[in-house]
């Protein structure tokens, strides 16, 4: 792996991060609380215009640079916090086939996070098979009429818009799947949109909500991208994604065994410190080395990106690996800590609760292990 990095980002996310200590986490997932500080400070250090355009008011930065920046956020006290910070940065990629006054009006405000986005992908009947999602912008004389139902979104309740994928052809007549698909932006106080509130295991900082669309007018200039190619315009975004969260993991996987190792430096039983058994030594030693190894990984697929050479089997293998990392890490850590990792005394809890959902989301392990199938090793497409 070959390529030129400084510091400046991974600096400015440490010296945030280390203003918002375990204590500030704890009582944000305790009380079900949005954590407006951080995101606010993350705002002010222009940090989500890292991935924006520097004439649109961003950074022009690389995947290395988000990459390292969520894995130092996540692996200094937020852990699976660092969502917030990735999700911050990457939703503007989606924006890339846009038109020149959409970006103007909405990149911007992006990159200062004066703007919140959420993406409403997945839905009740499709899930990780997105392509054959059921919602409808039918075409009228002053734009579209939206209509159907989405599942999971993220900050409905904050979000200042909403990325809506929709189906704008048939998909009996669109060809393939993946046809026919476009993105829309719509404000999330549109009187058409209905949400329900969900309760969920973890990552009890952001809120998720079950969407509807009833009557929702949309116009033209709402698209996002090109119309009837919204798959495609986001399947690049969708592989920064995997890497991103890959680095996410890997931080709150470190964090964890940290955390584990120094409880059992200082844990006393029969006699002696609790770190110095070989069955507590072993696993953790072993969570580590599956943390460096998705590292590796993590850090090939943004070499690649950074060369304009394609990432995305690295992308696949560096999630994959950085999902059962992280779940090992967590389970272990909990483990060490014995009874008391149960408990939300502690933090180690959460972690386990916060990592567990990333063998489902963004794609789930098992969809992620018959990709690596068909293109590493040519075995038939089983989906």
């Amino acid at each position: 792996m070959d390529f030129e990095y400084d510091r400046s980002v991974v600096a400015k996310v440490e010296a945030i991060s280390s203003e918002y200590d375990e204590k500030y986490w704890r009582e944000k997932c305790r009380n079900s609380q949005f954590p407006d500080e951080y995101w606010n400070s993350i705002s002010k250090a222009g940090l989500f215009g890292l991935m924006i355009e520097e004439k649109w008011g961003g950074m022009g930065r690389s995947l290395l640079d988000l990459a390292l920046g969520t894995q130092e956020t996540a692996e200094r006290y937020s852990g699976l916090g660092s969502y917030l910070f990735l999700s911050g940065c990457l939703v503007s990629t989606l924006f890339a086939k846009s038109s020149e006054e959409q970006k103007s009006k909405i990149l911007p405000k992006l990159a200062t996070g004066d703007l919140k986005i959420s993406i409403a992908l997945s839905e009740e009947k499709s899930g990780s098979d997105s392509t054959s999602l059921e919602s409808k912008a039918l075409k009228t004389s002053k734009g579209f009429d939206l209509s159907g139902s989405k599942r999971f979104v993220n900050n409905v309740d904050r979000a200042d818009y909403l990325i809506v994928f929709a189906r704008t052809i048939p998909i009996e007549n669109s060809g393939k799947k993946s046809k026919g698909l476009s993105m829309f932006l719509v404000p999330a106080s549109s009187p058409g949109i209905k949400k329900k509130k969900l309760d969920k295991l973890g990552m009890d900082f952001i809120n998720n909500f079950d969407i509807e669309f009833h009557g929702l007018h949309v116009s033209d200039d709402d698209i996002v991208g090109e119309l009837d190619n919204g798959w495609y315009n986001a399947v690049d975004s969708f592989n920064l994604d995997r890497v991103a969260t890959a680095a996410s993991l890997i931080g709150a996987g470190r964090l964890a065994v940290n955390d584990a190792a120094d409880h059992s430096k200082k844990r006393i039983v029969f006699g002696k410190a609790l770190g110095s058994n070989q069955g507590i030594q072993f696993p953790l030693a072993e969570a580590m080395a599956q943390l460096i190894t998705a590292e590796a990984l993590m850090l090939k697929a943004c070499s690649l990106a950074g060369k304009s050479q394609n990432f995305t089997n690295f992308a696949n293998l560096a999630l994959l690996e950085a999902e059962s990392a992280a779940s090992y890490a967590t389970d272990r850590a909990l483990q060490t800590f014995g009874a008391h990792g149960y408990y939300k005394d502690y933090d180690v809890e959460r972690y386990w609760r916060d990592v567990r959902v990333h063998k489902i989301h963004p794609i789930s392990e098992e969809l992620l292990l018959s990709v690596i199938a068909e293109r590493q090793l040519g075995l038939p497409k089983s989906f």
